[in-house]
């Protein structure tokens, strides 16, 4: 597994988990302005699912091995979107979690604005498709719900660039499952009712513009597992890359109160 290990080797560390399409890039702000304190851990899940095997066993294995190789201890695990899941399936298997944090992600798909359609037209072969043929500015254009609006792309550096590249190299099977299977899994096992199971502090963050989930319904179902919560006012889906200070101060806070 790929990653970045920045920050001082005996601070707190932090393993940060990007969502689908997305790279270590959507935490790169954060990673800047925490670096000097914590330790910070950027891990690349591009490639999870190669196989096909979009299991929480596949999904999990590579960074419960990479936890153990670094030998991390009272780790915060902060998965955004499609991460956030995988950061609760870590937490319930590894006893070298401390908390966790889940970043713009609802419980399940009963308030996803996911229309029905997409797991009958979002293939891996339409996927293939729209990453060779779909240019640059169209997929800035239709990233634009996933941000707040008047939420400019030249305020956090390197943005632009990521929405187009993260798109064109993402794994055609995961956006797949997430538009698809992903929506049974969840009927299945909800994320709140994974909350409620953990003994770790759980801290859901979530943007009041996010198109995707509803913001108010998913902090609440969150708060009754009892998770802690934070909305943030001037966010869409990426609360992490829209308002990093704002994010930074409120995870910094979660980890000294639970540490």
């Amino acid at each position: 597994m790929l990653f970045l290990d920045e920050g001082p080797r005996t601070g707190p560390a932090i393993v940060f988990i990007h969502g689908i399409p997305g790279s270590v890039d959507w935490f790169s702000a954060v990673a800047e302005r925490m670096v000097g304190e914590f330790r910070v851990i950027r891990v690349d899940m591009r490639e999870a699912g190669t196989d096909g095997d979009f299991s929480a066993d596949a999904r999990t294995a590579p960074l419960s091995a990479l936890v153990e190789e670094l030998d991390l201890t009272d780790v915060t695990v902060v998965g955004h979107s499609f991460g956030a899941e995988i950061a609760l399936e870590l937490a319930a298997i590894s006893n070298r979690v401390g908390r966790v944090v889940l970043v713009g992600q609802a419980p399940d798909y009963e308030i996803a604005s996911i229309p029905a359609v997409a797991k009958w037209v979002v293939r891996p072969w339409s996927v293939r498709l729209a990453q060779r043929l779909t240019p640059g500015p169209v997929i800035r254009l239709a990233c634009r719900t996933a941000f707040a609006p008047r939420f400019r792309y030249d305020s956090a550096p390197g943005l632009a660039d990521a929405l187009v590249r993260d798109f064109r190299a993402t794994l055609p099977g995961g956006l797949a499952y997430a538009a698809g299977p992903r929506s049974d899994d969840f009927a299945a096992h909800p994320l709140d009712a994974r909350v409620r199971a953990l003994t770790q502090p759980v801290l859901a963050i979530h943007g009041r513009y996010d198109y995707l989930y509803d913001s108010t319904e998913t902090l609440a179902r969150f708060a009754a597992a009892g998770a802690d919560t934070h909305l943030v006012d001037h966010a869409g889906h990426s609360p992490q890359v829209e308002q990093p200070d704002e994010f930074v101060s409120v995870l910094s806070e979660f980890i000294t109160r639970t540490h």
